[in-house]
């Protein structure tokens, strides 16, 4: 069976699909990069002319209004994300006129809500509770999140005028060990712990043979590039991790210990015969208890290499930041997370994905 591929372009107004934009000659590219403070961003050529959904021309308010590409494989469609314009320009070539469309993900409009005055939160607040507020008055009210029960262990008024509700809301979720904010293909907020990488939390598997048809988790590698980058410094990795959290609003600190005593890891006190010691000066975090998960996670970083693997595939959904990622070719293979992809939105596109491979450092 061919396989069946359509992308189209939807516009949004008020977060309701109100016309379409089509593209110009060249394909248009979503793209994640985990290390970017707005994860997800669009980019391409399209015609100036959008339509309603009865066909006839549309004006664009491109301040105001969001583009939502949608990908049907086979008959089932679903959206890549949804971005809010943040640069258009005109242009014409041998009579045609096209647009050139930059496009950032709904992280941006968090960015660009800046402190007027001061932010005050109370102790005893919920963490979640006071990330929501702030996401409340950036315009955001679409969030999916995973409850917790994590709460302000006194006053908070850290930041001054100017700064950006995206940098509080991230130095929050940082101190109940969740990852930076990001946005889902439906244009949600996600609200999630960052977790270690492991079998159970797979949720794409790249392979070198065909998938099943309806296995919507399995994507057949057009490529693998055959560059593999390691990067990992033995002899300078601490196996003690000492994390101290100290506050004026209190009379005693934090402090929490984690150790490599794993026997088969070459960095463990024990292979190494003595202790590395690195003490990490932590800011403000909710509690004991995620202090030392901060410091178990901590070691369990240090004990991973990480490699860089690159891969092409066929177009596929369901992608969003630092998904965790199997790969299974001839001898590549392991657990990995997902650091970029790229996708190049027309028929018979590709997906380029940079993984960085989990690989422990045992003996």
């Amino acid at each position: 069976m061919i396989r069946s591929e359509q992308v189209r372009f939807f516009l949004l107004r008020n977060g309701i699909e109100y016309g379409e934009l089509f593209a110009a000659d060249t394909a248009p590219t979503a793209r994640m990069d985990r290390s970017g403070e707005i994860k997800m961003s669009l980019q391409g050529n399209f015609l100036p002319d959008a339509l309603d959904s009865r066909g006839n021309k549309t004006e664009v308010n491109w301040l105001t209004d969001e583009i939502k590409p949608v990908l049907t494989i086979d008959g089932k469609s679903e959206p890549i994300g949804v971005f809010m314009p943040s640069k258009v320009t005109p242009s014409e070539s041998r009579g045609k006129k096209t647009l050139n469309v930059q496009a950032l993900d709904r992280c941006w409009r968090v960015r660009d809500t800046k402190v007027e005055g001061s932010v005050y939160l109370s102790a005893g607040t919920n963490y979640l509770t006071a990330v929501e507020g702030l996401l409340t008055s950036s315009g955001i009210t679409n969030r999916i999140k995973t409850p917790s029960s994590a709460v302000l262990a006194e006053d908070r008024e850290d930041w001054k005028t100017g700064d950006s509700y995206l940098t509080i809301v991230n130095t929050l979720l940082k101190e109940i060990n969740y990852k930076e904010l990001w946005f889902n293909a439906s244009g949600f907020a996600i609200l999630e712990p960052a977790s270690i990488p492991t079998v159970e939390k797979i949720q794409h598997t790249f392979t070198n043979r065909k998938p099943q048809k309806g296995n919507q988790k399995e994507a057949e590698i057009v490529r693998l590039y055959p560059s593999i980058t390691r990067e990992t410094d033995i002899y300078e990795t601490p196996n003690v991790f000492v994390c101290v959290c100290s506050n004026p609003d209190k009379d005693a600190g934090m402090r929490a210990t984690a150790e490599n005593n794993n026997p088969q890891s070459p960095l463990s006190i024990m292979r190494r015969g003595r202790r590395i010691v690195k003490v990490v000066n932590v800011d403000n975090i909710a509690s004991q208890t995620e202090l030392q998960a901060y410091a178990d996670r901590l070691v369990y970083e240090s004990m991973t290499t990480s490699e860089t693997i690159r891969v092409e595939t066929m177009l596929q959904q369901g992608f969003g930041a630092e998904d965790i990622t199997e790969i299974r070719h001839d001898d590549v293979f392991g657990i990995c997370v997902e650091k970029a992809w790229d996708m190049q939105l027309t028929p018979g596109g590709k997906m380029t994905h940079t993984l960085e491979r989990v690989v422990v450092n045992i003996g």
